[in-house]
């Protein structure tokens, strides 16, 4: 067998861990490594079906997938993979969830369903924020949606991405009291799915932002928890603490919370006397106003201090993420940023976030991505200053860095790794001890990393393990049969003749056949298995052969019960009362025509690593006549007007009665939850939560003093009085921004109850 050529290149050997092996897999990289190109190029060339997705809305934008909540849909709060253990002698004052409360949540569409039944490679983005128990509640979903209970993740291999020297995950001292009987650490690394499988760690190692040989050991020494005292001494060469720059320098201030970047940008621009320009985001389709990638309405004034946020995608690459700017001119559709390092002016465009939603390809059986809705606004943000989290991924030249209130360990590491150079640094504030310190959990961790000799060696034992897996299930019929089998006791003899009953006979005879088919497939896998058994330089060529052979034989009669199955649809979809039985058919069809898919496949892949060969996306999609294939359906699938669908779980049950919406985020606050966390799970915004609980206020069954403070209750009440009106947006116009439509909402409802 020949085999791919061994490489050193990390990147390399985590690409062939994913592509040829079924081991998890963590890759990670201090910052400026590339990881965000290697998940880009990984997504458009793996031949595996696969997801991604991140643990916070904005995030998941970024890495152009979905958040781990909406594609589970799960529920908001802990989880406890053992209810007992946590309740035993607790009174838990914060939301959690168990696998017995996860399961009522994952009631979902059939579509939804069946991609998940058939992902291969789950990617999980900005890994460093996600929680162990998080991490086991996807564990627990996997396994029930895929009916894998016995399997870590239903089946399904996991590529964690993230560098866990930045922020770490969030965890509340009461949370953790009661976790601590789980879990080792908060990090996901110790989930207890990943105990007895963990990931394989790689580490990406070429930093393309810094190339100050001294600024890079300095950092690298804050990864590893090995400060020494020269380490120091540079920092304090560093410190200036009433720095104050000339307005030309563009430095940027990174510090720790939001309220502090927000009051000097505030400031700054209000210190200049030139007209402000307001520019509003075009929102389309879906798009969750709390993954908003920049502000819906940008306030820009010639001679601002701005940052791009995202790399300039043309030719002449002229900006990248974090890059420093001033607004030189502005009209009305037109913006000129100068960039004094470069001293040239551009003009910019406008730049489309899209928010991506996966969808099963009923064709071709593959996940595909679908634009749910875009968020058109420049790619540009006043950058006096920014917080460290929101500085993320981003790259200064220069930087003023006031984090001596570091909050989290590792938060120094953050700050500093976004510059270029130590040339640029100035710090305003001594750095914390704890906030050098980096969490001995990731050390320990870390140490679980191996050469790239021993991680060559592991992807070629693994991907026979792999190869061996992949070919009997490509060629097990069994899966297939039992649903066939199931379909047919379905059928009720003793009921009168209805148009589904008139077709037992037709189902009994293509039922025998398959029977037939899954035999002499057994056998095969019986074979198949005993070649792997030998384990010689000649075993994947003495089973290519084989394979080759048995997909010759197997073609024309799989593909003749995929044909039969369109053919009766076909010939019977014009009858009446027959929609849930053409469905069944539909969903049959798709198993099957899957089954094929995989046989030829199976053959390809072997091939391809036998000769050393990757094997692509493409190399998928090349597979089968997709065209004849989607003729067939789209001609099957037109039922008079109407398009058949397979079913979702709730389209089986009796229609449940309409939920009051304002009851239910009653219930939700009435548990303890804040409008905000309410807003969250429901997928609302605050304003819709605080009218559904306007209303509860009017029927003074809500006291609107636990939502809106005194002071804000009285100026309210007194601005509605004094103005003689009950528009909110004239008391809103009167009192100013502060005052938030919702808690104007909420005062009426309390004033005036007959009118809600």
């Amino acid at each position: 067998m020949q085999q791919l050529e061994e490489t050193s290149i990390p990147a390399e050997i985590a690409a062939r861990f994913v592509n040829y092996t079924s081991k998890h897999v963590f890759l990670t990289g201090k910052a400026g490594t590339g990881k965000t190109t290697f998940l880009r190029k990984l997504i458009q060339l793996t031949h595996k079906r696969a997801l991604i997705c991140a643990p916070t809305g904005i995030a998941a934008i970024n890495a152009a997938g979905t958040t781990i909540h909406s594609l589970f849909q799960l529920p908001f709060g802990a989880f406890f993979p053992d209810a007992g253990a946590a309740l035993m002698g607790e009174t838990i004052a914060f939301n959690f969830n168990t696998p017995r409360t996860i399961v009522k949540h994952l009631n979902m569409q059939a579509n939804k369903r069946r991609m998940i039944q058939e992902l291969e490679l789950l990617v999980i983005d900005e890994v460093s924020m996600l929680r162990a128990d998080m991490l086991d509640a996807i564990d627990f979903s996997l396994r029930y949606i895929r009916r894998n209970r016995g399997v870590p993740f239903g089946g399904v291999q996991l590529l964690f991405i993230g560098d866990l020297h930045q922020l770490p995950p969030v965890v509340k001292t009461n949370e953790w009291q009661v976790m601590a009987k789980f879990y080792k650490s908060i990090y996901f690394f110790d989930a207890l799915a990943l105990q007895n499988n963990p990931p394989v760690y790689i580490e990406l190692d070429k930093i393309y932002r810094q190339d100050d040989q001294v600024f890079i050991d300095l950092l690298n020494n804050l990864r590893n928890n090995q400060i020494t005292a020269e380490d120091t001494a540079l920092l304090k060469q560093h410190y200036k603490q009433d720095f104050k720059p000339k307005p030309d320098e563009n430095y940027i201030t990174l510090t720790t919370h939001n309220n502090k970047a927000d009051t000097i940008n505030r400031e700054r621009l209000a210190q200049l006397t030139t007209k402000s320009y307001f520019f509003d985001a075009k929102v389309t389709g879906e798009f969750n106003e709390y993954a908003y990638p920049n502000d819906k309405r940008l306030e820009l004034k010639v001679g601002a201090q701005i940052m791009f946020i995202k790399n300039d995608m043309s030719a002449e690459k002229r900006y990248y993420n974090g890059k420093i700017g001033v607004v030189h001119h502005i009209e009305k559709e037109l913006i000129e940023i100068e960039l004094p390092d470069d001293r040239v002016t551009i003009q910019i465009s406008p730049y489309t976030w899209e928010n991506v939603k996966y969808k099963l390809n009923e064709v071709t059986n593959e996940i595909d991505e679908n634009v749910a809705g875009s968020f058109v606004q420049y790619p540009i943000k006043l950058a006096w200053a920014i917080t460290v989290h929101k500085s993320q991924g981003l790259t200064f030249d220069k930087a003023i860095i006031d984090i001596g209130d570091a909050f989290a360990p590792g938060q120094a590491y953050v700050a500093l790794s976004r510059l270029r150079s130590l040339n640029g640094l100035v710090l305003t504030s001594h750095l914390r001890e704890s906030g050098l310190q980096q969490d001995q959990n990731i050390h320990y961790f870390a140490q679980s990393k191996q050469p790239a000799e021993i991680l060559n060696e592991q992807i070629s034992a693994e991907s026979f393990d792999f190869a061996r897996t992949y070919l009997t299930s490509a060629f097990d019929l069994n899966i297939v049969r039992y649903y066939l089998k199931e379909h047919l006791e379905t059928f009720d003899k003793s009921e009168a003749k209805s148009t589904k009953q008139r077709y037992d006979g037709w189902t009994m005879e293509l039922y025998k056949e398959f029977q037939q088919l899954t035999a002499t497939a057994d056998t095969f896998v019986n074979q198949l298995k005993n070649l792997f058994a030998q384990q010689t330089e000649h075993t994947l060529f003495n089973v290519s052969k084989r394979v080759e052979a048995a997909v010759k034989y197997f073609n024309p009669l799989i593909k003749g019960v995929s044909d039969k199955f369109l053919a009766q649809i076909e010939a019977i979809k014009e009858e009446k009362g027959i929609k849930t039985y053409l469905t069944e058919l539909l969903e049959l069809e798709l198993l099957v025509f899957e089954q094929l898919k995989k046989m030829h496949k199976s053959k390809a892949l072997l091939l391809a690593m036998i000769n050393g060969r990757e094997f692509s996306k493409a190399d998928t999609d090349a597979l089968l006549n997709t065209a004849e294939r989607n003729e067939q359906l789209k001609k099957a699938n037109q039922l008079k007007g109407a398009t058949l669908k397979p079913r979702s779980a709730a389209d089986k049950k009796k229609k449940e009665p309409k939920v009051d919406t304002k009851l239910v985020s009653f219930e939700l606050y009435e548990q303890g939850k804040t409008i905000d966390e309410i807003a969250a799970e429901r997928g609302f915004s605050v304003g819709t939560i605080e009218g559904h609980l306007a209303y509860y206020v009017s029927t003074q069954q809500l006291d609107v003093a636990k939502l809106v403070k005194p002071n804000k209750i009285k100026n309210i009440a007194d601005a509605a009085e004094s103005q003689k009106t009950k528009s909110m947006a004239t008391i809103r116009e009167f009192l100013g921004k502060d005052y938030s439509f919702g808690e104007i909402k909420l005062v009426l409802a309390s004033l005036f109850p007959s009118e809600e």
